[in-house]
């Protein structure tokens, strides 16, 4: 009995087992035929595709919350067709570097933002760039930008991205404090503006705002400003050799002699220092600080602002305003053309007009789409967006209108100004030879 007890285990065991393997094969037949459902970018109807996109709008950036709703709401959209992951990019500096190593040594993020036209220009040659012309220019996103904007943004008649935020650039000055000195009126003129400045300096307090550290942007955008005055429109197109720009030089130095004793050195945080606690009168920047004048500046300076665009040299080209483009967005080449299809509904939700309202409200920034400046609920911001489409004329600021070269030699060669090392005319030399 036991060893046919034996036989018979052993042949459970030997049935138990023939079953098992003939499910295991069904279970591999039956995958073969319905494979599961892929999350990868091939080409199968029900995946999801995703986009990556480094981004610097992440953190304390004045757009981070807005635009990173703007994300989850195209994610809720597409949900279950496109996802677009953010890689986070706090450090700026770190940032540019990053995509500058992955244009030229890989590929290019799935999307992308660039600061400069000198970038675009850059990039556009590695050949890794979505041409996106057609896209821009079909119905539906031709209408959305500022007139002449994504022409403007063309290497050799091609799209590679197209502009996204605007720095549009006002002059502000401290009512109280002018009023303090007996100032009258806010100055139209260079002229008026040195009046202005002995006023203010007699009384002790600082007249205007510079800097000469990191990449001196005040200065540069009271460079810029100068530029305007002294050459017009069309100052940029004849490079440095264009006399406007020596002209310039002298009413920059000049501005030395009507700022901080610690100017020379400083930094943004001093220069926004002097301004928001009152202690300088008279400051330039970008829309966007508008937000952080009301929140880190001493109380009553934001209701004391007066915006004012550019000053006039000798009765010409005042009333000009200074712009140029903060951001570019652009794509890197997809094989995939569902993965194309992608990005472009992406740019497309992000270029609305109610979102973009949204995010100016929300951060102080202007863009290069077309909205109703009555939106904005800012009424300083919405003063430098009516006062710039106003202007007689726009002209880019000075980083954004010459080479990268030119522009890393710009603080040294203005410390060298102002400290006597060079004239104006050595000033501007200083800046060819960078460029050689």
């Amino acid at each position: 009995m036991k060893k046919r007890k034996k036989n018979l285990e052993v042949l459970i065991i030997v049935l138990l087992l023939g079953l098992s393997t003939l499910a295991a094969c069904g279970n591999s037949a039956n995958n073969a035929t319905q494979p599961e459902t892929s999350k990868t970018n091939d080409n199968s109807s029900d995946e999801v595709i995703t986009l990556t996109f480094p981004c610097i709008w992440v953190g304390a950036d004045s757009k981070a919350e807005v635009f990173g709703n703007m994300v989850r709401g195209f994610n809720e959209e597409y949900a279950g067709k496109y996802e677009v992951i953010i890689e986070e990019q706090t450090d700026y500096d770190a940032y540019e570097d990053k995509i500058r190593t992955l244009v030229s040594t890989g590929a290019a993020p799935d999307i992308f933002t660039m600061g400069t036209y000198a970038d675009l220009e850059l990039f556009s040659k590695s050949g890794k760039l979505m041409d996106l012309t057609e896209f821009l220019e079909s119905e539906g996103m031709a209408g959305r930008f500022v007139e002449g904007v994504v022409d403007n943004a063309k290497i050799e008649g091609v799209n590679y991205a197209f502009p996204y935020e605007n720095a549009v650039i006002s002059i502000m000055f401290n009512e109280r404090l002018l009023d303090e000195a007996g100032v009258e009126a806010i100055p139209q003129t260079y002229e008026e503006l040195w009046e202005a400045c002995e006023a203010l300096q007699a009384i002790n307090i600082i007249p205007t705002t510079q800097m000469t550290n990191d990449n001196a942007w005040t200065s540069m955008l009271w460079y810029s400003y100068a530029l305007a005055a002294c050459g017009g429109p069309d100052v940029y197109e004849n490079g440095l050799d264009d006399p406007a720009f020596v002209e310039a030089a002298e009413i920059l130095k000049k501005m030395f002699d009507y700022t901080s004793s610690d100017a020379i050195g400083a930094d943004a945080t001093v220069v926004n220092g002097h301004f928001f606690n009152e202690r300088a009168a008279i400051y330039t920047n970008g829309s966007w600080i508008l937000g952080r004048i009301q929140t880190e500046g001493v109380e009553g300076l934001y209701d004391n602002l007066a915006l004012s665009a550019g000053l006039s040299v000798n009765g010409e080209n005042g009333g000009a305003y200074v712009n140029a483009v903060q951001a570019y967005i652009a794509a890197g080449i997809q094989e995939d053309p569902a993965k194309e299809e992608a990005v472009k509904a992406f740019f497309k939700y992000i270029t609305e007009a109610d979102k973009i309202v949204e995010l100016s409200n929300s951060s102080g920034a202007l863009f290069a789409i077309d909205i109703d400046a009555s939106s904005i609920t800012d009424p300083l911001l919405s003063e430098i967006a009516q006062q710039s489409s106003d202007a007689p004329f726009m002209i880019g600021h000075f980083q954004a209108s010459v080479s990268t070269a030119v522009v890393n030699e710009f603080s040294a060669a203005l410390e060298s100004l102002v400290l006597g090392d060079v004239t104006a005319e050595g000033f501007v030399e200083q800046l060819k030879a960078a460029d050689e």
